[in-house]
C-alpha cells in the first residue's frame, strides 16, 4: 500500500454568534504526497463540517488518478504547497505553557512581527478562545482562555502534546509543543528588564504623592512639619525618617500580604484591601480620629496602643512619625498612577523575591520627599514663626481628614446593598462587562470601549469627570456602533479579577478600546486625556488619519 501525506493550509479564522472557529472560505486545496507505487486510481472519502448558516459533517467522495505531471499541474501543486505553513523560519525562539484558565503561547521573531496570527489544533474535551495577541517589539505573546468542552473548568494540560500554526501575514509555520507548567510563563511585562522595572516602582511610588487620591496625605506631611518648630536639626531628621521607615515597613507588610495571598492562591490586585469592609472601617475609623485630633476635640499625648499612635499629632516620640508614614502608605493604595501599574504587575506575578524587591523600590521612591526633608532639615525650617495660622491650618487639615472619612464611609455602602445612582452628566448606556459582550460586539464590525473602575479608586474618579464626562467623549461613546461596557470592581468579583488578569493587570482604573481597526484591543494609559480615548476610538473604527 501507498503511503499518502495529507498538507493542511494555514486556516482563517471566523467569528458569527458570539462563536470563534477556524476554517477554510469558499475554496480550499488539498496537496498530497504519495510514497510507493500508486495504484491506478486513489479513492475514499473526506469528511469536513460544511457551514453556513448552520454547519453539517459532510462527506465528499474523491478520485484521483495520477496523471504525468504537466505544467498547469505543477503550478497548481506548487500554489498549494505555498499555502501550507513551514516546518521552521518563522519564529527565533517558541514556548507554549499554561496557567489556570489560559494557555500561554510566547514567540520571538528578529525580523518583528506586522499581522500575527494563532491557530490551535483541537485536543479532546477542550475548548479554546480566541486568542489575544500582544506585540511588544520581537516578541509575541498570545494568551488564549480555556475551558471544558461544556465551558466549564477548564482542564489540566500541562505536559500534553499541542500542534499550532502560527502566522505573520502570508508566512505561517506549524509546530507541535509539549505544553509547559505555570512555572515556566512570564508576565506580560516580562519582557522589561529589571533595572527598568525596579526604575518605574521608584517612580510610580514617587509619582504617588503628586495623585489626587493622597490629598490627606498632603495633609499628614503639613502636620508633621508643624510638628518641627523650634527643634534641632537633629530632631527634624529623626521625625522624617520615622516616617520614611513608616512607609518602607508599610509597603513590606503590603509585600507580605500579597505573598499570603498568593501561597493560599487568591487574586493578587493593588488596592484589593478596599474591597474588604472592615478594613474600610477601620480606616475610617482612623480618619474620623485623626479629624477630631486636628480640630481640638482630643489628643493622645502618652501612646499605649496602635490606635493612639496613630492618632498622635502632638506627641514628642518617635512613634507617632511612623505610624503617620504607615497610615500614608495605606491611604495611597487606592491610586494607580503612570508607572506604577507595570512595576506592581511584574512584582505580582514574578517570584516572591522580585515581588519583595520592588515592593521595596516602591516604597523608597514614595518616601523620597521625606527622606529629602531628612537630608535636609533646613527645608522644614523655613516654614514662617508659629502664630494664629498655624490654628487655622489644623482647621484645615482637620476638614481634610472629615472628608477623606466621610468618602471612606461611602464605599461601606456597596457593602450593605445600596449602589451609587448614576451621574446626570453621564449619558452613556453602559452594559455589564464581559468577554462575551466584546466578541459579540465585534462580530457585528462594531467598536467597544472598556472601563474597569471601582468606587475606592481615586485615579478612576479623576478620570471618570475629568475625561469621561466630557462633552465630546460622551458623544463619542454614545454613536451607534459603539459598545460602552463597564466592569464594577468595588465589590470581590472573580469575573473581573480574571479579565485583568487575562490582560495582564493587576489594578483599575483599566481601559482598553476594540474595534475592527483593533481587533485584539489597545489600553488606555492610567491616566486618561480627552485626545487618548477620541483617537484610539478613531483607530480602532479604522480611520488612520
Amino acid at each position: 500500500m501507498p503511503e499518502v501525506s495529507w498538507f493542511w493550509p494555514t486556516p482563517s479564522r471566523f467569528d458569527v454568534a458570539n462563536i470563534t472557529t477556524q476554517g477554510y472560505h469558499d475554496e480550499v486545496t488539498f496537496p498530497m504526497i504519495v510514497r510507493g507505487t500508486p495504484p491506478a486510481t486513489l479513492s475514499g472519502v473526506l469528511t469536513l463540517s460544511t457551514c453556513s448558516n448552520v454547519c453539517l459533517l459532510t462527506d465528499y467522495p474523491f478520485s484521483v488518478t495520477p496523471t504525468v505531471q504537466n505544467a498547469d499541474f505543477a503550478h497548481d501543486y506548487a500554489r498549494a504547497m505555498g499555502k501550507v505553513p513551514l516546518r521552521s523560519g518563522l519564529t527565533d525562539s517558541l514556548e507554549v505553557g499554561y496557567r489556570t484558565g489560559e494557555l500561554v503561547v510566547t514567540a520571538t521573531r528578529a525580523a518583528g512581527w506586522s499581522s500575527p496570527g494563532l491557530y490551535l489544533d483541537t485536543i479532546d474535551d477542550v475548548d479554546f478562545a480566541k486568542p489575544r495577541l500582544r506585540v511588544e517589539g520581537d516578541r509575541l505573546q498570545a494568551t488564549v482562555p480555556v475551558t471544558d468542552s461544556w465551558g466549564e473548568k477548564a482542564p489540566d494540560l500541562r505536559d500534553k502534546s499541542l500542534t499550532l500554526v502560527l502566522a505573520d501575514g502570508a508566512i505561517a509555520q506549524e509546530s507541535t509543543q509539549t505544553i509547559g507548567a505555570a512555572s515556566a510563563l512570564t508576565p506580560d511585562n516580562a519582557a522589561l528588564p529589571f533595572w527598568q522595572v525596579v526604575l518605574m516602582a521608584l517612580v510610580g511610588g514617587l509619582i504617588l504623592n503628586l495623585m489626587p487620591c493622597v490629598l490627606p496625605v498632603l495633609g499628614m506631611k503639613l502636620g508633621s512639619i508643624l510638628l518641627v518648630e523650634e527643634k534641632s536639626r537633629s530632631h527634624i531628621r529623626r521625625q522624617f525618617l520615622a516616617s520614611v521607615a513608616g512607609i518602607i515597613a508599610s509597603f513590606m507588610a503590603l509585600a507580605a500580604f500579597m505573598t499570603l495571598l498568593r501561597l493560599s492562591n487568591h487574586a493578587l490586585a493593588w488596592g484589593v484591601q478596599f474591597q474588604n469592609v472592615w478594613f474600610i472601617g477601620f480606616m475610617t475609623l482612623v480618619m474620623l480620629m485623626f479629624s477630631a485630633s486636628l480640630f481640638g476635640l482630643f489628643e493622645f499625648r502618652l501612646p499605649s496602643s496602635m490606635t493612639t499612635k496613630l492618632a498622635t499629632y502632638g506627641g514628642n516620640g518617635m512613634s507617632g512619625h511612623f505610624w503617620q508614614g504607615a497610615f500614608a502608605t495605606l491611604l495611597a493604595t487606592p491610586c494607580s498612577a503612570p508607572f506604577l501599574g507595570t512595576a506592581v504587575a511584574v512584582a505580582l506575578t514574578a517570584s516572591l523575591p522580585t515581588l519583595w524587591g520592588l515592593f521595596l523600590a516602591l516604597g523608597l521612591g514614595m518616601s523620597a520627599p521625606w527622606l529629602l526633608v531628612a537630608i535636609r532639615p533646613g527645608l522644614a525650617l523655613r516654614l514662617p514663626r508659629p502664630g494664629r495660622w498655624m490654628n487655622v491650618l489644623r482647621r484645615v487639615l482637620g476638614l481634610m481628614m472629615l472628608g477623606s472619612a466621610i468618602w471612606l464611609a461611602t464605599l461601606l455602602l456597596p457593602h450593605f446593598g445600596f449602589t451609587a445612582s448614576k451621574s446626570a452628566q453621564d449619558n452613556v448606556q453602559w452594559q455589564p462587562l464581559s468577554e462575551q459582550a466584546i466578541q459579540s460586539a465585534l462580530a457585528q464590525h462594531k467598536r467597544v470601549f472598556v472601563d474597569v473602575t471601582a468606587d475606592w479608586c481615586i485615579t478612576c474618579k479623576v478620570n471618570k469627570y475629568n475625561v469621561l464626562q466630557k462633552e465630546d467623549v460622551q458623544a463619542a461613546l454614545q454613536q451607534s456602533d459603539v459598545v460602552a461596557l463597564r466592569g464594577d470592581w468595588t465589590l470581590p468579583s472573580d469575573d473581573i479579577t480574571d479579565f485583568l488578569k487575562t490582560r495582564g493587570q493587576v489594578a483599575v482604573p483599566f481601559n482598553q478600546v476594540y474595534g475592527p481597526g483593533l481587533p485584539e484591543g489597545e489600553a488606555l494609559p492610567t491616566l486618561l486625556t480627552r485626545d487618548a480615548v477620541l483617537q484610539t476610538l478613531k483607530k480602532a473604527k479604522g480611520i488612520t488619519q
